[in-house]
């Protein structure tokens, strides 16, 4: 999926022309219907997809060569509602966790108190079709997200945010929970590095020290718990701490930082000896400057998501 800035510029192209577009219809339940290829969407053409699920009530999909952006809608509430929340307090709530989101973006926000019934909440995000093999499963994904944000913004709104999911999906538990995280702690910068050159580190945290140096915190995130009996998982995670403070991170000027610190983020628990095991199997110096988060730490934090 693409990140805020290009959801934003294609929406901007989109609405700088959308008096001329065409509009066609997607009917019918794509999750027991036929596949649907991405031929169906034209380029000019605004496509309105059948979708409903407890807050938008319509998705619109336009392409632009090999991408397609999403567009969920909320328009009006009759009785200025949702569920037990007053129709105002939960768009400034679900605005605030998708500010928070790289993959998604809030285009159309209309938080105006004197008639409710035109209060405006649009969410766009933006996909490769070269990334999906039908629309289908990129209307799933697509849609899962849009879901999982609306069950933050409750859980939010009753004190209760950590998601299950975060359990099981490592890239839902670093978007939508560390990303925002690391980012209310006051760091200078947060980078997020997961991929095959990472180096044991799923993200570069920035930020300075008492005598004003720059100084680098490495993360290595895992979904789930982390156990010192599961030989593969552990031998892992102690070949991703020695690579997360011996190899450098390269900065965007070319210039090659180390690592002082390293956090180990885990959704799930260390358990049966993990932390003595890590203890045992790298240098003190390493250890001593190793910050282990899991579940305990992390689900008890209050902040946005």
């Amino acid at each position: 999926m693409y990140l805020k800035d290009k959801i934003i510029e294609y929406n901007e192209l989109k609405y700088s022309k959308f008096s001329d577009y065409n509009i066609a219809f997607l009917s019918g339940d794509i999750f027991e219907g036929e596949e649907v290829e991405f031929e169906l969407f034209e380029e000019d053409t605004t496509t309105e997809v059948s979708y409903e699920d407890d807050y938008f009530y319509q998705l619109n999909i336009n392409r632009f060569d090999n991408k397609l952006l999403f567009e969920f809608i909320k328009l009006g509430e009759e009785n200025g509602f949702y569920k037990q929340w007053a129709y105002f307090t939960f768009m400034s709530e679900l605005k605030s966790v998708c500010d928070e989101v790289d993959y998604v973006y809030v285009n159309n926000y209309d938080v105006s108190e004197d008639d409710p019934l035109f209060r405006a909440f649009f969410l766009s995000m933006m996909i490769d079709i070269e990334d999906f093999d039908t629309f289908n499963s990129a209307y799933r994904d697509c849609a899962k997200l849009c879901e999982t944000l609306i069950d933050i913004a409750e859980k939010r709104l009753k004190g209760i945010w950590w998601n299950k999911d975060f359990e099981s999906n490592e890239m839902l538990f670093c978007d939508l929970f560390l990303t925002p995280y690391f980012n209310t702690l006051g760091f200078d910068d947060v980078i997020f590095n997961h991929g095959p050159k990472e180096f044991g580190k799923d993200y570069l945290l920035v930020t300075s020290n008492l005598f004003n140096e720059r100084e680098y915190y490495g993360v290595q995130a895992k979904a789930g718990n982390l156990s010192g009996s599961a030989t593969g998982n552990i031998n892992e995670i102690i070949s991703q701490i020695n690579l997360a403070f011996d190899v450098p991170y390269k900065l965007i000027n070319g210039t090659d930082v180390y690592t002082s610190k390293v956090i180990i983020a885990i959704s799930g628990k260390f358990t049966e000896n993990a932390k003595e095991i890590i203890k045992n199997r790298i240098s003190r110096y390493k250890f001593s400057n190793l910050i282990f988060l899991d579940k305990s730490i992390l689900s008890t934090k209050n902040f946005s998501i």
